[in-house]
């Protein structure tokens, strides 16, 4: 159902919104006070801590297979050393799955799966600062994912650091479980783009939704994760995805701040 209603920010005319269950619904949420939303850090943290006991648990169990694996990695270097490293983290890391939690990491790798989370935050960002500002921030966001992308592809084929799952010495202990295996990995180009949509949002809803800026990063996060546990990304793709996507996010978020006709509770500060 539509109905009219006076917007005092336009000057008393008339402003359409559509009224259904689905807005009723997201009002609900976005309504909530700030006081409800910190319990949902602190189960965050809680459930980080449980996480990292876990990851320790089995760190004892499985340390001696992980740390004599066979190995290809020259460490006659600095960055022999290093990537040595990150291929001994990332066998201990991937090796922690099972098939009990494959599918629930494989819907988290999808990024058709968090179609809804996107439609939600259009939604907030129509909701709080109109559609001249929505269509305004949504350019940056494809503008920026655009980028981000791109300048993955272009350090790609720059390093051309094959993916775990191409190397022949560790397609026998990995566990690969991704519908397909690209050709170079470094970095995450899923993780950058999370982790910069991420970031942007935090900062253009903080004040509006104080521990939004947390469930985004904690979202991001484990949608890198996500892409080493089913074989396709080292650890060292995904931080420095996730480090460069930062760095994309706050940047978008600065030439935001350009744009005078966007409201000073909005993208401007």
């Amino acid at each position: 159902m539509i109905e009219y209603d006076r917007d005092p920010r336009t000057g008393g005319r008339s402003k359409w919104s559509a009224v259904g269950p689905l807005r009723l619904a997201i009002e609900g949420v976005t309504s909530l006070s700030i006081k409800p939303l910190r319990w949902v850090g602190v189960a965050t943290a809680a459930g980080g801590g449980l996480l990292g006991l876990w990851i320790a648990t089995n760190a004892l169990l499985m340390g001696e297979a992980v740390q004599w694996y066979p190995s290809r990695v020259a460490v006659s270097s600095f960055f022999g050393g290093v990537q040595l490293l990150d291929e001994q983290l990332f066998v201990f890391l991937n090796s922690l799955g099972s098939e009990r939690w494959d599918g629930l990491w494989l819907f988290v790798t999808d990024k058709l799966s968090w179609i809804p989370l996107y439609v939600a935050l259009m939604y907030l960002m129509y909701r709080h600062y109109g559609l001249k500002n929505t269509l305004i921030c949504m350019a940056l966001i494809v503008v920026m994912i655009a980028v981000t992308d791109q300048l993955a592809n272009l350090f790609k084929h720059g390093f051309e650091r094959s993916r775990p799952c191409r190397e022949a010495h560790l397609q026998e202990i990995i566990r690969y479980i991704a519908p397909r295996c690209g050709r170079y990995g470094f970095f995450s180009a899923h993780a950058a783009s999370s982790m910069a949509l991420a970031v942007f949002l935090g900062l253009l809803f903080r004040r509006n939704y104080r521990c939004l800026v947390f469930l985004l990063l904690s979202w991001a996060s484990i949608v890198g994760f996500s892409r080493i546990y089913v074989g396709v990304h080292y650890p060292l793709d995904t931080l420095t995805g996730m480090v460069i996507g930062a760095l994309m996010g706050f940047l978008a978020y600065r030439i935001s701040q350009r744009f005078k006709n966007i409201r000073a509770d909005a993208c401007m500060t």
